[in-house]
């Protein structure tokens, strides 16, 4: 009886820890300016990089009021295989009211926070 029981718990606390739920995939980009000050309302592009085996992705957002804007990968990363390295790469562009984009090369990866800081050109 006593078996049984120790079976029926070490079962029960297997099934428990195997059955978290996982973390999201998620990029946050904090945009500031020349000056360091975070820049809301700005024009925040993410673009895979190719070359780098990420699939073809694209999505444009502005920043929130206190200047950052958050893209959520999960729908990318379900592309993914399981014999995949599970991180992507990136080419971010962005700007504020300026004509021209700054750029730079940021990597997430799957079930993680990535955190970027873009500062912008004049």
């Amino acid at each position: 009886m006593k078996f049984y029981q120790l079976f029926l718990s070490l079962l029960v606390v297997g099934l428990v820890f195997s059955c978290k739920s996982k973390d999201p995939s998620v990029l946050k980009i904090y945009v500031r300016s020349n000056n360091h000050i975070l820049t809301p309302d700005a024009t925040v592009r993410l673009v895979g990089d190719v070359s780098e085996g990420t699939p073809e992705y694209f999505e444009e957002k502005k920043t929130d009021e206190s200047g950052v804007v958050i893209f959520n990968l999960d729908e990318l990363f379900s592309t993914y295989e399981k014999e995949q390295n599970a991180v992507a790469h990136f080419t971010l562009y962005a700007k504020d009211s300026s004509a021209y984009y700054t750029t730079k090369n940021v990597r997430a990866k799957i079930h993680l926070t990535s955190v970027e800081t873009i500062i912008l050109d004049d």
